[in-house]
């Protein structure tokens, strides 16, 4: 795979035309690491990665006006969203979004859903025939289970089983309802009337007088109402009763009346309710109820229950009511009642085994967490409170941390109270973790992949540090994965070259120049210092170069003669004019065991003459990229310089040969003492102290400071401490 990039004036990036190589072989997994030092393009070219995936025009915050260009293909090819993946440094709001996709494990779910199937069938079949006397249409019917379970107290979740108990009941006919519909019953402005006081006593009284009325009928009784002679008439029909020549003596006053056919039954029955229901006393307790049923919302009730007294019994336990409205709906729809429980109870111990085992079941999810617990110091666990619910039903997961600080029982918080309890490492490594999740989300999709990586590391220590490669050498191996990481950390960009196994060709830097950013082949990715000593007598800038390290090496080994000679190289001290090729040569085969046979060319040149003369060399090739050993070379040729120049003007020689330590720093302080109104020449003397200490006091661990300083800020500070001493 080869990604090639031509970039114009995108996010700062001004022009960069680069292809780079992410072919895999048997022994190389094609990874690219890409020093940029800050301010090169690591930042801006990570943001145009971000524009491929989010599908969205690249361009140039500080100048909107220059034209953007974005030309990426891979293998010749435009690149799309699908190929490309940016983990960006930190984003403390990250969180995985395709969590639930590493919790579901299929087969699992696939079972569960078979299992269910033909039960969800005949649940549908039942809510859809219940709602329709209901008076429920459309979306409505998908609430009514909700609403069957409010009545019971039962949580939605438990329908089934609602209706299972329900099924074991031995249910009275409760047919005569089945007529109304639930929104007419239970109207929720009318309830809120009839929870009132006053109507709750005429309810009562109504009641009363109705119950004393039937108590006097010779046909009716408490026990034999309206309803339950409802339902024998009803019974009698549907059994074809009269229908086989049968026939009823009914007692009415005493005297048997006979019902020859359904008819004559139910005008008996009939006549008998309305003796009741017309009776002056009940007239008069209906007329009170009336009377507070006339407002605007209650005016169609009114209507109803006009027509349906027989029910303001049921209005003294509305509760009750609800409940037996529910069960005439069910009783109304038996078989599909009780197909369905029966499906139900035989899938139920097949669906509980499976709910237990999804509780249990280790995903990928839980695999990702045990791998990342093992590699990182942090003082949190996480888990998921819901995963047979994510697994079986679809439901987003809910994640819990477990924070444990060493002091005592661990204790349960949500993300925003972790966060703000983490360090910023460990705020990193939850954002790694969440990466991770994405990553193994991009594996199982299996589409080949390029991984930008934009300084993951920054902000750990050097355990988690190394976790993080190990987890990246995780990545590299896999077949669909290409990465691409930048960083401006040399020392995590040598890391990642080496532990991930990257090719030399593949190990790049970035200097950026007025009109382009180049990226080419980095030099340093093993020990500079054992590069440079092999090539002493050849090149000037490695024998120049090596006089830091060998003065840091003659110091740690007691080399003390060695060490205050080296340091005259370093500071303006009486013998620095003195030192030739020739006492370096002495000191370097001391030090260095393996250049016993080391022989210098030039043996009485001055050192210090050419390290001005290889600075001037420099200045006037005026080149973007320098390389590492010239950089050292010219921060020792500007501090001689600015130490020259003090010297020369501070003028008090027993004051500079008393300084045994911080030599440059001293005369600065003495400069600033002596001279408090030269204020454009202290700044820049400044500069020298803020510049080259890190640079000239360097080994062979640390050299990233001097890397990231930009060579054109090198050349401009010789030129103009050189310019000091000149006019001094």
């Amino acid at each position: 795979m080869k990604l090639k990039l031509a970039l114009e004036n995108c996010y700062g990036i001004n022009q960069l035309n680069k292809e780079f190589d992410f072919t895999k072989s048997a022994s190389n997994d094609g990874v690219n690491s890409l020093y940029a030092p800050n301010g090169t393009l690591k930042t801006s070219l990570a943001k145009t990665f971000i524009d491929v995936v989010n599908e969205e025009e690249t361009k140039d915050l500080i100048f909107p006006d220059r034209e953007t260009k974005r030309y990426i293909t891979i293998d010749n090819v435009a690149i799309t969203p699908e190929q490309i993946m940016v983990i960006e440094s930190y984003n403390e709001s990250y969180s995985s979004k395709q969590l639930s996709t590493l919790l579901v494990n299929d087969t699992l779910k696939q079972q569960y859903d078979t299992a269910l199937k033909e039960v969800d069938e005949k649940r549908t079949a039942l809510v859809k025939a219940i709602a329709q006397p209901a008076g429920k249409k459309g979306v409505a019917i998908n609430a009514f289970p909700k609403l069957i379970c409010e009545i019971y107290s039962k949580p939605e979740k438990g329908f089934l089983e609602l209706l299972a108990e329900l099924h074991q009941e031995t249910l009275p006919d409760y047919s005569s309802y089945t007529a109304f519909k639930f929104a007419d019953l239970f109207n929720d402005k009318v309830l809120a009337v009839i929870a009132k006081g006053d109507f709750a006593k005429e309810l009562s009284d109504y009641v009363d007088t109705y119950d004393k009325l039937i108590d006097q009928s010779t046909v009716l009784t408490k026990s034999f109402n309206h309803q339950k002679a409802g339902t024998v008439s009803k019974s009698l029909g549907d059994a074809d009763f009269f229908k086989a020549k049968h026939s009823v003596n009914i007692s009415v006053d005493g005297k048997p009346q006979l019902a020859e056919d359904l008819d004559q039954l139910n005008a008996i029955l009939q006549a008998e309710q309305e003796k009741v229901l017309n009776s002056d006393d009940l007239k008069q307790q209906f007329a009170k109820i009336d009377d507070k049923l006339k407002t605007k919302d209650t005016a169609a009730f009114r209507d109803f229950i006009t027509e349906n007294q027989a029910l303001l019994a049921d209005y003294q336990d509305i509760p009750q009511f609800k409940k037996t409205v529910i069960k005439s709906y069910l009783q109304a729809h038996q078989t599909l009642w009780d197909d369905l429980v029966t499906t139900y109870q035989n899938n139920q111990a097949v669906v509980e085994g499976i709910i237990q085992q999804a509780k249990a079941e280790q995903t990928t999810w839980a695999a990702v967490v045990d791998t990342f617990n093992e590699r990182f110091t942090v003082p949190f666990k996480l888990s998921v409170n819901n995963q047979d619910d994510v697994i079986l039903n679809n439901q987003a997961p809910t994640i819990q941390f477990e924070f444990n600080d060493g002091r005592g029982a661990p204790e349960i918080v949500n993300q925003k109270s972790l966060i703000e309890a983490l360090s910023q490492g460990e705020k990193r490594a939850l954002y790694i973790l969440n990466v991770l999740f994405e990553v193994e989300v991009k594996k199982q999709q299996a589409v080949p992949t390029i991984i930008v990586i934009d300084d993951i590391a920054d902000s750990f220590d050097y355990k988690n540090k190394y976790a993080i490669v190990e987890y990246l050498q995780d990545i590299a191996g896999i077949d669909i994965f290409h990465l691409f990481s930048l960083t401006h950390n040399f020392d995590f960009h040598r890391i990642i070259s080496s532990r991930v196994g990257v090719k030399r060709k593949n190990r790049l830097m970035a200097t950026r120049c007025v009109d382009t950013t180049d990226i080419s082949q980095e030099r340093y990715q093993n020990d500079v210092f054992s590069a440079w000593k092999q090539e002493l007598a050849g090149n000037v800038g490695y024998l120049l170069a090596s006089i830091p390290f060998a003065r840091n090496i003659a110091d740690y080994c007691g080399h003390e003669a060695h060490y205050t000679t080296l340091t005259s190289l370093l500071h303006i001290k009486p013998d620095t004019s003195d030192i030739k090729v020739s006492h370096l040569e002495i000191i370097y085969k001391d030090i260095f065991a393996d250049q016993q046979g080391l022989v210098l060319p030039n043996q009485d040149n001055v050192l210090k003459d050419m390290i001005y003369a290889k600075s001037e060399e420099l200045l006037q090739g005026n080149t973007d990229a320098i390389e590492l050993e010239n950089k050292v070379v010219l921060a020792v040729a500007i501090r001689l310089k600015a130490e020259e120049f003090m010297i020369s003007k501070i003028n008090d020689s027993v004051f500079v040969l008393g300084i045994t330590k911080d030599q440059t720093r001293k005369l600065f302080n003495k400069f600033c003492e002596l001279f408090p109104g030269e204020l454009t020449t202290k700044a820049l003397l400044d500069q020298v102290n803020l510049m080259t200490p890190e640079n000239i006091h360097l080994n062979s661990f640390m050299y990233e400071p001097i890397l990231d300083m930009s060579a054109h800020r090198l050349y401009q500070l010789y030129a103009e401490i050189k310019q000091l001493s000149d006019t001094e």
